[in-house]
């Protein structure tokens, strides 16, 4: 039996707010609920099957996370292929949007990105953004193991597949923003301006100057909102006469970095250094140190 997305109606909770139960899910929620009652039901080891991308990596690991922490059976590849016989669930590359497919019998899943509403816009007609593959596999991850320990830890990382697409850099993502919004209400991260990060990493934004920020840095809890809004400001102002990064990722890197709990580095320059290992690696060696490092302790270390 075949299905596709289908609508499903948004559900809220006052208390914790599932993706499944968010907006940008809502189309494919009924579907990824479906698989995850096929992937907790079944027996054989499942093969977990994605390109040797960091997207395949980011999308991977929360799958895998909640894999284990139910204690169920995988196998994982990095390779450019398709899936053979058996259990499997494919990870599709960031060109399809097709949207997620499920056949329960045999069992096999393939999640790629779609296009769905976001946000609402001031006169309540809707923003659409990528839902990406990533965000997808999160909230596959999120209904095979609710309260797992691996799988709460990665759910900040549930942004990351809308950080690395292109929607940011043309315009504003309402998926994303969307996401963020329900991930700062139930406590998984923090927003914060760059200063504040503890260990920034800005090898990718060679027009913020690493003196400078050390300055505002050091002297940001003496300002007041003002003096703050102008620091920051004067900081992030040399990226105004790039062609990149776009307005919308510009406020994202300097006013609303991304904090998991623990962490020292935000998504953003976490995502910059996983970059850096398919510079240096084999494309499957370097999807695998990331995956394994995400499993291990939820971040990645600065290279």
């Amino acid at each position: 039996m075949i299905i596709r997305r289908g609508f499903v109606p948004l559900v809220r909770s006052s208390v914790v707010r599932t993706l499944l139960g968010s907006e940008p899910l809502s189309e494919v929620a009924d579907l990824i609920s479906s698989a995850a009652d096929s992937i907790r039901s079944n027996k054989s080891p499942v093969l977990l099957l994605a390109a040797p991308s960091l997207q395949g990596a980011l999308a991977s690991a929360p799958i895998e996370a909640a894999l284990l922490d139910s204690g169920l059976p995988y196998r994982r590849r990095f390779k450019m292929e398709p899936p053979s016989d058996g259990p499997w669930i494919h990870i599709l590359g960031p060109g399809d949007f097709s949207g997620p497919l499920l056949s329960e019998v045999p069992f096999n899943l393939s999640i790629s990105n779609t296009v769905v509403d976001g946000l609402s816009g001031h006169q309540g007609d809707p923003r659409k953004g990528p839902l990406t593959v990533v965000a997808q596999a999160h909230a596959l991850a999120e209904a095979i193991s609710p309260q797992g320990q691996r799988t709460r830890r990665l759910r900040p990382w549930a942004l990351s597949g809308n950080w690395l697409h292109s929607a940011l850099d043309t315009t504003y993502d309402p998926v994303y923003s969307a996401l963020r919004d329900i991930l700062l209400e139930d406590g998984s991260i923090r927003v914060v301006p760059l200063p504040k990060v503890p260990k920034p990493n800005i090898s990718n934004n060679s027009w913020i100057d690493p003196q400078a920020l050390e300055a505002v840095s050091s002297r940001w809890d003496s300002l007041d909102m003002e003096g703050r809004a102008r620091a920051l400001s004067h900081l992030m102002k040399p990226g105004l006469s790039q062609s990149t990064p776009s307005t919308a990722r510009m406020e994202e890197i300097g006013w609303h970095c991304v904090m998991g709990p623990g962490w020292q580095t935000d998504l953003a320059g976490q995502i910059s250094s996983a970059a850096t290992f398919w510079k240096s690696d084999a494309a499957p060696i370097a999807a695998t140190k990331v995956a394994d490092s995400l499993l291990r302790e939820g971040i990645i270390p600065q290279s």
